[in-house]
């Protein structure tokens, strides 16, 4: 269906019934983007979880290693 052919009805009755199915179409779409802006959230929110235990782990192993560092150079 190209949407850009689509013109409105002449009919009263009948544009009453295009606009209440744009309006549904709207609420839907909406919908689909609020949970896709939650669904970011959430997603970012665990990125920065996984990103600081990464962090973590480095920093824990650099300790290690410059530890053994230390032990062998002295």
């Amino acid at each position: 269906m190209n949407v850009e052919n689509i013109k409105p009805s002449d009919n009263y009755d009948k544009l009453k019934i295009q606009f209440n199915a744009l309006k549904q179409i709207v609420a839907s779409k909406q919908a689909r983007i609020e949970v896709y802006q939650k669904r970011i959230k959430e997603f970012s929110f665990d990125r920065i979880i996984q990103l600081e235990a990464e962090l973590e782990s480095e920093k824990e192993m650099n300790s290690i290693l410059t530890k053994e560092l230390n032990s062998k150079s002295e």
